[in-house]
């Protein structure tokens, strides 16, 4: 069986990036024997719904824009599974983890939060990667990036990062400064999952 690798954390922290630096590496060593989802997943029909409620043009409650988030997994549990049974190493873009710190951050309940994604596939090693707010609001207009409803309040991001590093201690997962060079990041990351 393969194994479940999921990276984490606010926008611009570099989970893009991280992802495809460690999908480049591991198809290097082990060519074939990787494979590389991210959530949201905003190619399906779900997809284009967050898509939508991300961009302000449709509004729902919290408890909705939630639960869509969620069955965006879900659509690709089969997929994971396949990779998963073929051996291959799964490099997660976000995952349920990202759900329970923007839930919380919302006001949402704990229990119900992690009821949307229990009988999904489990993770082997989570790593958040932290970013500094003003760090990840730099990134975004360096790059002239388009802020979604999430990334325009500050408050609220807040709220995220720190539930990122409360539930950390609570699940055992990795945290790494994400303010530091790429290389610096990808070097650590290696060492979490014993590549190096």
């Amino acid at each position: 069986m393969g194994k479940i690798i999921v990276l984490e954390g606010l926008d611009k922290s570099g989970k893009t990036t991280q992802s495809h630096l460690l999908q480049d590496y591991l198809n290097d060593r082990y060519p074939g024997q990787t494979e590389l989802f991210s959530f949201p997943d905003y190619s399906t029909k779900i997809g284009e719904e967050i898509r939508s409620f991300l961009d302000g043009k449709v509004q729902y409650n919290a408890e909705t824009k939630h639960m869509l988030l969620s069955a965006n997994r879900w659509e690709k549990k089969e997929n994971i599974l396949e990779a998963l049974g073929s051996g291959k190493t799964i490099i997660l873009n976000r995952y349920y983890q990202s759900n329970l710190v923007y839930g919380l951050a919302n006001g949402l309940n704990f229990e119900w939060l992690t009821i949307l994604d229990k009988g999904m596939p489990k993770e082997d090693v989570t790593i958040v990667l932290d970013v500094n707010l003003h760090v990840s609001y730099s990134r975004s207009i360096a790059n002239n990036f388009v802020l979604d409803d999430f990334e325009k309040n500050h408050e609220f991001l807040d709220k995220v990062r720190n539930n990122y590093l409360e539930l950390a201690k609570v699940f055992n997962w990795n945290v790494l400064c994400s303010d530091n060079s790429k290389d610096i990041v990808f070097r650590s990351i290696l060492d979490i999952i014993g590549e190096q």
